[in-house]
């Protein structure tokens, strides 16, 4: 029977076992006394979860790190298991897609970059599962419990997408990957899950509002509101359809959007300049010697720190985070950015501005972020029932 598609909740849980595993994931090795003081909960009631991580696997006991003097199990430190259930992470690019296996401390174990290979569903996900299962055959005394799936896409209904992109239509997505993997799979919108990842491995704790903008290829934003996505029915602000007025070396057709800074835009800028390059990071090597090379690049900095100028304008966010390789991939295009973003005129001034901690691996920790959802949405009663499954 094929495991049921779910929709991942990408939220900080308010379970017990969850709040207790999150606190064990950041602060482990860490005792049980030092969980209920960090999360607020009863000691009785951390007693209760680390009795069900242990028997789900999720946790260790490490004894031999107990500080001298300290007796009784509940001074025993506890950490994450590290030969506990791992999960498959896919994200779905338009040129690239990458396969990973991840643990539940929030770690890559192993991963795998792919060409795209076509835009037929079918193949791709066939592709992508052969690799997971390479990938997996590292890892036989661990157990696969879910998969999850990133990509820019809108969904349409319980694992099913719509993807402008490739060209799908109503494709159920999570199907294809549990039919050939025998785990259920989740899917979000690459960009909200990029955001979802902020909150699995940025902060233990999250309260305000955070700004989440991407570039790359595909241009979008998400919101995290109180440690919660946001996730627009309409699906994804797209960003790539905002104005942005002349500019003088990226806009090939004059239209004034800001698609003109994709990747694949700037390509085609620079072919329009006389530079023959097939990716973003030939033009940056070529711009330490080339001048137009060099003022493309600067000119996309600058139209991207107008956009998440407009964007905190309107959204009012506490802070921004940028992600994606148009951010982390070229450090020093961040000042002309920078510049441009303080120039947005902001009653009460800009908001704290960082790049994402997962630099040019945003795609990896955002796919990770969706398989993990459901797991650290309730771990005891998702694992015992996948466990029992798997036996």
């Amino acid at each position: 029977m094929r495991p049921e598609a779910t929709a991942p909740d990408l939220r900080i849980s308010d379970v017990s076992s969850a709040r207790v595993m999150r606190a064990i994931r950041f602060r482990g090795p860490v005792s049980r006394p030092e969980i209920a003081s960090t999360t607020g909960l009863s000691v009785a009631t951390v007693g209760r979860a680390t009795s069900a991580l242990l028997s789900a696997g999720v946790i260790r006991e490490r004894p031999e790190l107990m500080h001298d003097g300290s007796v009784g199990r509940p001074s025993v430190p506890l950490e994450i298991d590290p030969s506990g259930p791992v999960t498959v992470a896919v994200h779905i690019g338009l040129l690239r897609s990458v396969v990973a296996v991840c643990d539940l401390g929030c770690r890559i174990l192993s991963e795998h970059s792919v060409p795209t290979p076509g835009r037929d569903p079918e193949e791709i996900v066939d592709v992508l599962t052969a690799a997971a299962f390479r990938l997996l055959d590292g890892h036989r005394d661990r157990t696969l419990v879910w998969g999850g799936v990133a990509t820019a896409a809108r969904l349409t209904g319980p694992g099913r997408i719509d993807h402008d992109l490739l060209g799908w239509t109503d494709v159920p997505v999570t199907d294809l990957f549990a039919d050939r993997l025998g785990v259920p799979f989740s899917v979000a919108p690459h960009v909200e899950a990029m955001a979802a990842a902020e909150l699995l491995v940025g902060h233990e704790t999250h309260r305000g509002t955070t700004l989440v903008v991407y570039g790359r290829e595909h241009l979008g934003s998400a919101l995290v509101i109180d440690g919660a996505v946001h996730q627009p029915r309409a699906g994804s602000p797209d960003l790539a359809h905002l104005p942005v007025g002349p500019t003088t070396y990226l806009d090939d057709r004059g239209a004034g959007l800001l698609d003109v800074v994709s990747d694949s835009a700037l390509v085609r800028a620079a072919a329009l300049h006389g530079i023959s390059v097939s990716t973003v990071a030939e033009l940056a090597a070529r711009a330490r010697h080339d001048a137009a090379a060099e003022a493309i690049l600067v000119e996309r900095a600058t139209v991207l720190g107008g956009l998440v100028g407009i964007v905190s304008a309107i959204t009012r966010p506490d802070s921004v985070v940028l992600c994606g390789q148009a951010f982390t991939d070229h450090p020093r295009y961040l000042a002309p950015l920078m510049r441009a973003t303080r120039e947005t005129r902001l009653s009460g001034g800009l908001p704290d501005l960082r790049v994402s901690t997962a630099g040019n691996r945003i795609q990896q920790f955002a796919a990770m972020a969706v398989a993990l959802d459901a797991i650290c949405a309730d771990p005891t009663s998702l694992l015992t029932e996948r466990l029992c499954t798997a036996s």
